[in-house]
């Protein structure tokens, strides 16, 4: 179970990002972050312009988005509350600033209320098969690069299973990296 990092100290994105970074991985081990360098590699070699993420939480992952100031970042959430608390404001602040548009949808990624398009789509939800088969065939339609996936090795790799055979079943995706280390993470490319 992820931490809840204390951030009411942080004042911009810049200080957000960092703090919570450090905190999630003092808490739960090197790597656990892993995926944020995967994020930006890809994001840049793709030349991405929207980023969409299932399952923000307080919103450590979206800050990490946000700092490569796409056009625009769409966070999908069934509860906004963590969010809320400490990344809200900053986030606003951020994104007006730095012509980014900003999405905040507070609703179950599996629902209608959730699909968007972009060029990046970061699955960190529920992390079940079940449930990440449903936002695949949801979302992956409407996205047009890549697929970044956190914790798909531990505590099994029912996750990275899943994605494997998402890919067989839709061959226009393939696995482009796969991370074990820590939690791990699992990187799709549409080819």
């Amino acid at each position: 179970m992820m931490i809840n990092s204390e951030l009411g100290h942080v004042k911009t994105l810049e200080e957000f990002y960092t703090s919570i970074r450090e905190q999630q991985e003092t808490a739960h081990g090197d790597d656990y972050c892993a995926m944020h360098e995967a994020i930006v590699k890809y994001f840049k070699e793709g030349n991405c312009k929207t980023y969409m993420e299932l399952g923000t939480h307080q919103g450590g992952t979206a800050a990490c988005a946000m700092r490569m100031n796409p056009k625009k970042v769409i966070l999908v959430d069934i509860s906004m509350q963590k969010y809320n608390k400490f990344l809200r404001p900053i986030a606003a602040e951020y994104c007006s600033n730095n012509n980014i548009e900003l999405v905040i949808k507070e609703t179950d990624s599996t629902g209608l209320g959730a699909i968007d398009a972009c060029d990046m789509l970061m699955i960190d939800s529920v992390h079940k098969a079940h449930h990440m088969s449903k936002e695949l065939m949801i979302h992956a339609p409407n996205t047009t690069k890549y697929i970044v996936a956190h914790d798909t090795c531990r505590p099994t790799s029912e996750l990275h299973n899943c994605l494997e055979q998402f890919c067989m079943d839709n061959p226009r995706w393939k696995v482009v990296e796969r991370n074990t280390n820590n939690v791990g993470f699992t990187v799709l490319g549409k080819t």
